[in-house]
């Protein structure tokens, strides 16, 4: 134990350390934003100085910070700046949707494009998408573009689709679809690449816009017990400038340590995939001096897709869909994603593939299993698949011998399991999101909410995890549960490997970063339902909730 007068002393609490040397304590102390003692409340009290804050917690529990290892951080503040077309905020019909879109049109009457996000159609009566006609007739001039739930689909009026010159004879995509009535014109549904026909035309933020977004979203997710998330698909070919946005957050005071995740095939084509330490270099994430401050930003794997979503039809499955015909898309040729996976992880890149049906993981693995086989394979690759929902016995297997971590997100299941329900039939739903068959098969999997696509508070993260239903109240697969313990490892100390950050966060311990979610009960004794978060700490401070709970500040 440190005898140097520590900032910062947490005492009288329970302290769930995930530390195999030290599970649990009573107290924390804490010295330029760092761990330097976790032990009983008299030992750690004992090393208080004159100048150190002691903050009693009159016996509510810490953790470490929750690593929401796959969201979309930017994304999330774009979302709170729009119309919200949530289930949650009552849009269950075409009408209360266009109802939704008049009130934030009229409330920003300056706004060029009117957009919402949020959109799920599986939970309209006839659970069939909005068209265009409907947006037409509220919005007949103002550019309107919907986004799905899932972010695999949007929906667009014409005033939206005529800038992106999006007609009855445009072709298809690769990779995407615009979907077209009977008599062969669009109907404003894009799905997968054809969403990006429309979103290149929408107006660009400026860089204090963006660098705003971030600031708004890393305000959301402290006030959850984040205190690291990752963004997952960043960069266009301005992409310097777009980092510029989220060092310029942090400049501002954003309190959040932030991994940036790049989309590959937005950026390179296979052959020109430059190597990640140049790139580290040229987007200056290299060296950061602020990485033990409340706020950070760090390179992460490089993003790619291979399928796309379950509530759109559009995920790649071995069997047709119970719903309607076809078994979905895969985003890019055999060849192409071939290309992808193994520039990538010759230029040093860990990668990050997002694969939610079985065909699609399938896809994946081959090409891990290709691409780390040879000579120029790397020792701690760690590549990812981000999803992993629907697996069998034999893929799980293989990903457990390719080293790959199984990066899923269990709050699906409680927000969008009915429709997977209505997609798949009963029997396959309940085998989604595998939990207990990966942890039993020795897989490190990691927990994260791919946020906006779901809240994203990792405590609803953990009940859904450990009681898997569905909004109606459906129990989806109650063998593949985990325990709340298990829950709570993979969103700390499963995520703080999956970015390849466990040596600094995950756990408390000495030397280890003092991110700490202060909670109001213990999350693995009592009841789940009645935990919440009641403060957020970031390198040794506060950044949400000290002086609302009396806890005093440590900046």
């Amino acid at each position: 134990m440190s005898r140097s007068e520590p900032d910062l002393i947490l005492v009288g609490g329970r302290v769930i350390t995930m530390d195999p040397a030290r599970p649990s304590a009573e107290a924390v102390a804490i010295s330029r934003g760092r761990v330097t003692a976790a032990g009983s409340s008299g030992d750690i009290a004992g090393l208080a100085g004159p100048r150190t804050v002691v903050v009693r917690l009159q016996g509510m529990t810490v953790t470490p910070g929750f690593n929401d290892c796959h969201m979309h951080i930017a994304g999330l503040g774009v979302t709170l700046m729009s119309a919200d077309l949530s289930p949650a905020a009552g849009v269950r019909s075409a009408e209360t949707l266009v109802a939704a879109l008049r009130t934030w049109a009229n409330d920003h009457p300056r706004a060029a494009w009117v957009r919402g996000y949020g959109y799920n159609q599986n939970v309209f009566p006839s659970a069939g998408h909005i068209q265009r006609a409907d947006l037409d007739v509220a919005f007949p001039d103002r550019p309107v573009v919907v986004f799905h739930v899932s972010g695999h689909a949007a929906v667009a009026n014409s005033a939206a689709l005529r800038p992106a010159e999006i007609g009855d004879a445009s072709p298809q995509p690769s990779g995407g679809e615009i979907a077209r009535d009977a008599a062969g014109r669009p109907t404003g549904l894009l799905l997968e690449a054809a969403i990006g026909l429309v979103t290149r035309v929408i107006p660009r933020l400026t860089r204090s816009e963006r660098a705003e977004a971030v600031i708004l979203a890393c305000s959301a997710l402290v006030r959850h017990g984040v205190t690291s998330a990752s963004d997952m698909g960043v960069g266009t070919q301005d992409s310097a400038d777009d980092i510029q946005a989220y060092l310029e957050a942090v400049e501002r005071g954003a309190p959040l340590r932030m991994t940036l995740c790049p989309e590959a095939a937005d950026l390179w084509e296979p052959d020109d995939i430059p190597c990640r330490d140049a790139v580290a270099a040229d987007w200056r994430l290299t060296d950061r001096p602020d990485l033990d401050l409340p706020g950070a930003v760090r390179l992460g794997a490089a993003k790619l897709y291979a399928d796309g979503a379950l509530t759109t039809r559009t995920a790649a499955l071995s069997r047709p869909y119970a719903d309607q015909p076809g078994r979905g898309m895969l985003v890019h040729s055999t060849e192409r994603l071939m290309g992808y996976v193994d520039g990538l992880h010759r230029a040093g890149w860990q990668i990050a593939t997002h694969a939610i049906g079985d065909r699609a993981v399938a896809e994946v693995l081959r090409r891990y299993e290709a691409a780390t086989g040879g000579a120029t394979a790397v020792p701690e690759h760690r590549h990812r698949i981000e999803h992993a929902m629907l697996l069998d016995r034999a893929l799980i297997g293989r990903i457990r011998r390719a080293g790959v971590v199984a990066v899923m997100q269990p709050e699906f299941i409680a927000r969008l399991g009915d429709a997977y329900v209505l997609g798949l039939g009963s029997r396959r739903a309940s085998a989604l999101n595998p939990v207990r068959s990966l942890l039993n098969a020795g897989v490190t999997v990691a927990f994260s909410s791919d946020c906006p696509v779901v809240p994203g508070s990792p405590l609803d993260g953990i009940r859904a995890a450990a009681s898997r239903t569905t909004p109606t109240g459906v129990t989806l697969g109650s063998q593949e549960a985990c325990t709340a313990e298990e829950a709570l490892r993979a969103y700390t100390v499963g995520a703080a490997y999956a970015v390849q950050d466990e040596a600094a966060v995950g756990r408390i311990a000495p030397g280890m970063r003092a991110d700490m979610a202060v909670l109001t009960s213990d999350p693995l004794c009592d009841d789940l339902d009645d935990v919440e978060v009641a403060a957020t700490m970031v390198g040794g401070k506060f950044v949400y909730g000290a002086d609302a709970l009396g806890l005093g500040c440590a900046a």
